[in-house]
């Protein structure tokens, strides 16, 4: 499911408009309509309901506007407030306005802070409150009678319906500048919007549904609108299939070269979820001090001990063996539990370019490549590269909090500059693809609706990197292996709660809830993860 901006937005209206004849006025009347045939899906019959609707002075209140008039259309009883005056009012939304005024439904002046009891009194003498305040085009921090308007909305403890975008959420990026409206039910107009996916605005959305503005399919399918959200019957395409026929050398030979003396666990965890993804055979290359901690730890993995420093950390001596042994793999993952001596740094980085099949680098493998950023400018096959937002900070040279400012776009600088899948792991991971003529000049990104804050904590990451090298191994293209990979580790991750509760989630109980992950992506169920 595409995700748009506000800038994508505008650009689909003025499209409308000057390609196809269909003036603005039309289209907020289909958004109208579309919110009130939305709300009976959910709520059932709104004959004889009570709704008080608040419209700003933009198109969003002009939407809200449409929307009173086709509610006494299905017998609701309506009062209407602006926010502003009616002198301030200009195009379409000025126009609809003069129809409720002609029919009798004169909206009420909503000036300072005076008119808020009346406000508050409205709001909590209906059944439900319809938010028109603002719309996509609204990124500053809400303040003065708007703030207050919605802090006595959220107050009102009825059910709130968003025209489009809760008031106060940031379109696209799904922050929260400010107050917001938090709603129980959003309907979004023509296409979802980044924020409504994307943390901390998915707490905001309530249910989301997408109206219809009967706006052609050439308009919808603008190659200028790159960000996607994977949805379950997108994902159970992807997963891989086997022959009857099948054995373990057809299922995919696996490379992890991973772990140290002092961090076997991390080859350990992605070595064990590789299995757990359907690899037929794994193999942990660790050092060899490292080696001794893990034979039989896992009876399926299968141990190739690597020269190492006295420190216990993989050696540059090592690269010869792993250049070789790589050569006989489907995919190879580098990076969880190496180290940062420099001997490891200078291995790593060798390996990055050097290995010819698909890899996944994580943790200490991308710590090396944030100092060393042309080590995959030579590299011979396909590269996914997975950070958290302080490993990405590293390798855009930025702040992690400007990562988590702008995920969707960090992640796209990432695989623009590395020439790499990227897979920014986080809250609502989210999957970003090189720019190329299949991917446009932006390439594309996916936001991962599964996942839940049990994840934070320590080794989810190495899971996710053995689960991602499976997906290679199984053959499918560097972009699939990444999408399905984060959708599943997520979901795994969203049963591991369920059994074990957030507190008590650790990176094992992920590899552990994998088989019933695959279930439900197979039997193409719907997990519930805040989007429509």
């Amino acid at each position: 499911m595409r995700l748009a901006r506000a800038a994508d937005i505008r650009r689909l209206d003025e499209r409308a408009e000057r390609e196809f004849g269909i003036p603005r006025i039309l289209l907020m009347e289909n958004a109208g309509l579309s919110v009130v045939l939305a709300m009976e899906r959910v709520f059932g019959s709104l004959e004889g309901k009570r709704v008080v609707v608040f419209c700003g002075k933009g198109g969003n209140g002009g939407d809200g506007m449409c929307a009173a008039r086709h509610l006494v259309s299905h017998g609701a009883e309506i009062v209407v407030g602006l926010v502003g005056s009616r002198e301030e009012l200009e195009g379409e939304t000025k126009s609809n306005h003069a129809i409720l005024d002609r029919m009798g439904m004169t909206p009420r002046e909503v000036k300072g802070d005076s008119d808020l009891p009346w406000v508050s009194a409205a709001a909590s003498a209906s059944d439900f409150v319809i938010d028109a305040l603002l719309g996509t085009g609204s990124r500053l921090p809400v303040t003065g009678i708007m703030s207050r308007i919605i802090r006595a909305v959220n107050a009102c403890g009825k059910p709130v319906v968003s025209v489009d975008i809760p008031s106060g959420l940031d379109c696209d990026t799904g922050k929260l500048p400010g107050d917001s409206i938090v709603a129980t039910l959003t309907v979004t107009l023509a296409l979802p919007k980044r924020g409504q996916v994307l943390h901390p605005g998915t707490m905001c959305i309530g249910k989301l549904v997408t109206a219809d503005l009967t706006m052609p399919p050439a308009l919808l399918n603008d190659p200028g609108i790159c960000a996607n959200v994977l949805l379950p019957e997108e994902v159970v395409q992807l997963m891989p299939r086997r022959s009857p026929q099948a054995h373990k050398y057809d299922a995919g030979r696996v490379l992890i070269i991973a772990g140290s003396r002092s961090m076997t666990g991390a080859a350990i965890l992605s070595g064990s979820a590789a299995l757990a993804g359907g690899a037929g055979m794994v193999y942990l290359a660790v050092p060899a001090s490292a080696a001794v901690l893990l034979h039989g730890r896992v009876p399926e993995l299968i141990i190739r001990p690597q020269a190492d420093t006295p420190a216990g950390n993989l050696s540059e001596a090592a690269v010869e063996d792993l250049l070789a042994a790589s050569g006989q793999m489907q995919a190879v993952a580098l990076g969880p539990g190496l180290g940062t001596e420099e001997t490891t740094k200078r291995a790593i980085v060798k390996l990055l370019g050097g290995i010819s099949v698909p890899m996944v680098a994580d943790a200490d493998a991308l710590n090396a490549l944030s100092q060393n950023p042309d080590a995959l400018k030579e590299a011979k096959g396909p590269r996914i590269l997975t950070p958290h937002s302080g490993e990405m900070a590293r390798l855009l040279g930025i702040t992690a909090e400007a990562v988590e400012a702008d995920r969707l776009g960090s992640a796209s600088r990432c695989a623009e500059k590395y020439a790499a899948i990227t897979v920014l792991k986080g809250a609502r991971t989210v999957v970003a693809e090189p720019p190329s003529d299949r991917a446009g000049p932006e390439g594309r990104q996916f936001v991962v609706p599964t996942g839940n804050a049990g994840m934070a904590t320590a080794g989810t990451g190495d899971v996710l990197t053995g689960v991602i090298a499976a997906f290679l191994a199984a053959g499918l293209p560097a972009l699939s292996a990444a999408l399905l990979g984060a959708y599943a580790h997520g979901l795994a991750g969203d049963l591991a709660r369920d059994a074990k509760t957030e507190l008590a989630l650790t990176a094992s109980d992920i590899t552990e809830h994998l088989p019933g992950a695959f279930r439900k992506i197979a039997a193409g169920g719907r997990k519930e993860a805040g989007t429509a």
